[in-house]
């Protein structure tokens, strides 16, 4: 009997202190991701692996940490949508966060796509500009204007 004690206890130590540095290991991990490049998709799921990970070693995180996670891992760009979480009255569920999020990334995917267009617009034309020799701009009439025959 004694000898199986030792066992179980080796074992229980053996195994504890691998939950231990797996917890260390995924709590490091969720607090150290940054979104950098990727989609606010892949980032999410990202920080959402990581939560399931500390989850399946039996240490659940809480909403408010899920969303604080989050917050801190944003690049600056994503300020505003912390400040109204922030503002709030009605604290916001992660699902309510992960929402906003992602509907402000395709805002802004909008925005720059309209950007780029615009400045490809006003490049395209002073590139036709530039093309003339002389420094003044050319008028050119246009062709549904009669003059008196």
């Amino acid at each position: 009997m004694d000898t199986s004690a030792k066992i179980w206890n080796a074992v229980v130590t053996l195994f504890g202190s691998k939950t231990t540095s797996k917890l260390m290991f995924y709590r490091r991990n969720l607090h150290s991701q940054r979104k950098g490049d990727l989609n606010m998709k892949e980032f999410l799921m990202k920080i959402k692996s990581c939560c399931d990970n500390l989850a399946s070693c039996g240490e659940v995180i809480s909403e408010h940490e899920h969303v604080t996670t989050i917050f801190n891992s944003l690049p600056p760009e994503y300020e505003f949508v912390i400040s109204i979480v922030t503002a709030s009255q009605v604290p916001y569920t992660v699902q309510g966060v992960l929402s906003m999020l992602l509907d402000t990334e395709t805002q802004q995917q909008v925005v720059s796509c309209e950007i780029s267009s615009s400045a490809n617009l006003v490049s395209h034309q002073s590139s036709e500009s530039d093309n003339s020799n002389d420094s003044m701009p050319i008028y050119r009439p246009s062709n549904t204007t009669r003059g008196r025959g």
